[in-house]
């Protein structure tokens, strides 16, 4: 059961500001992730039939399988799957079949430890369905659910939460060409650099900053260790792939990576329709090529994206911490309950257009 502290805030919480006046859900960038008075696309029709769940095509190897736990008991060995397990205490599915991005999105937040700054149930900060994300945003629930998002949208959600995001998007056949005679003069990226994404990825995933903290509070001899692993530069990576590609049923996908097995030269896709399809491998050539197809909704390929935490920690170097600091502790009265429709804070405009790591500002 809750505590009493958990569940109710105290009489000296009044003194913190009432934010009911200052509601705001329009959208601060200079560029909205869905330009104003574009109609919403079609509903989705009725599904003529009804599935238990989709048979994992014979190019893919399943997670469970005997060849999948070797490939991951040697990825283990190998240091190459080291973002298995921040993912994995977060791996949830996907509350609506349209919602792959967002979910993977609340995913990435949860294994950096990203603090929402509202309240999803009684005292907890924490991201705990998609709809923390789309309550406030520029782009209406319902428009997800009839078509997704695209690799810019989930860029910018991504953003507007505090993740520092790198978009990289494949090298088709015609940039291929092109890049032999111009080469570095395109946005795009090969199959060698999207390979060492990967490893890095699965083998140094970022640090949070409560992980440092608690790692200074314990013992004071790790604090210069432990900031500089705090900032290591370390990233998650999350791909936006066309299913048919991969032989699946359905178009576009998003879902992070979690491991590398380099004898196969293949990685652990962790997906987030678990009604649909468990985790599974898949050679690095077949998922990048799986991104070169034309995403349809914006005229590009589809691609990967580095997902880094933000950049500083707001304890600085201080050495000494409190559990209450570690707990990021606040009055409940200070931090509005998701859904109730409230701002999430009085200088929200000042924070986007200060935001480092908002492209548009």
């Amino acid at each position: 059961a809750a505590s009493t502290e958990d569940a109710h805030s105290s009489q000296r919480d009044a003194e913190c500001i009432n934010h009911n006046d200052t509601n705001n859900n329009s959208c601060h960038l200079s560029e909205p992730l869905v330009k104003p008075g574009t109609p919403l696309p079609p509903p989705l029709p009725n599904p003529n039939y009804s599935f238990r769940g989709r048979a994992l095509p014979t190019n893919l190897i399943a997670f469970n399988s005997t060849e999948g736990k070797q490939r991951f008991m040697h990825a283990l060995q190998n240091d190459c799957a080291e973002s298995y397990f921040p993912l994995s205490q977060q791996f949830l599915n996907q509350m609506d079949p349209a919602y792959c991005g967002t979910t993977t999105l609340v995913l990435i937040l949860n294994a950096l430890a990203i603090d929402p700054n509202v309240r999803w149930r009684g005292g907890w900060r924490w991201y705990g369905d998609e709809q923390m994300l789309l309550e406030r945003c520029c782009i209406e629930k319902e428009r997800v659910e009839r078509e997704g998002v695209t690799l810019e949208q989930f860029c910018g959600l991504a953003r507007c939460q505090g993740v520092d995001v790198k978009k990289k998007r494949p090298l088709s056949l015609r940039d291929r060409g092109e890049q032999r005679n111009a080469a570095g003069s395109l946005d795009a990226h090969d199959i060698h650099e999207f390979r060492n994404d990967i490893i890095n990825a699965v083998r140094m995933p970022p640090k949070t900053q409560q992980e440092t903290d608690l790692e200074i509070a314990t013992d004071a001899d790790a604090h210069n260790d432990s900031q500089a692993r705090a900032c290591n530069g370390g990233h998650f990576l999350v791909t936006s792939f066309g299913r048919s590609s991969l032989s699946q049923t359905g178009d576009g996908h998003f879902s992070p990576i979690a491991a590398y097995h380099e004898p196969s030269d293949s990685c652990l896709v962790l997906d987030v329709a678990r009604f649909k399809y468990a985790p599974y491998w898949v050679t690095v050539k077949d998922l990048y090529d799986a991104m070169i197809p034309e995403d349809k909704a914006t005229g590009q390929s589809r691609g990967w994206l580095l997902m880094y935490p933000p950049t500083k920690g707001k304890h600085g170097s201080k050495k000494s911490l409190t559990v209450e600091e570690i707990e990021g502790k606040r009055p409940a009265a200070c931090v509005p309950l998701a859904g109730s429709g409230v701002s999430l804070c009085a200088v929200e405009k000042i924070k986007v257009d200060y935001c480092s790591v908002n492209n548009n500002r």
